[in-house]
């Protein structure tokens, strides 16, 4: 009878994990050096907490301020003077262009 021993690896995680971890330690190291360097010129280390973040401005403020704008303008067309060239316009507004058309089928006579 065989044992089936289940080892323990030397890093429990997956690739995510292991990658996060890998990140984190170079970014800890740029960090320290971003700080060195800082300190030999004599600058202040930059703070993105001290940072101006632009207005937010909620979606019904926004939708009123634009409500103006969404407005097209129609534009004047000059009037066609040969209008028997043109499609004709019937009461309803729908275009009237009435044109025979042949029948790609045949019948039989009898």
């Amino acid at each position: 009878m065989t044992v089936i021993v289940y080892g323990k690896s030397t890093f429990a995680g997956n690739a995510k994990t292991r990658r996060h971890e890998r990140r984190r330690k170079l970014a800890m190291e740029r960090d320290t050096i971003c700080n060195i360097i800082d300190s030999i010129f004599g600058c202040d280390a930059h703070d993105a907490s001290h940072e101006v973040k632009a207005k937010r401005t909620d979606r019904v403020t926004k939708a009123i301020s634009l409500a103006g704008t969404r407005q097209k303008k129609v534009e004047v067309t000059a009037v066609k003077k040969n209008r028997i060239y043109y499609r004709d316009v019937n009461p309803l507004g729908n275009k009237i262009h009435a044109v025979q058309r042949m029948k790609l089928n045949s019948k039989p006579l009898i």
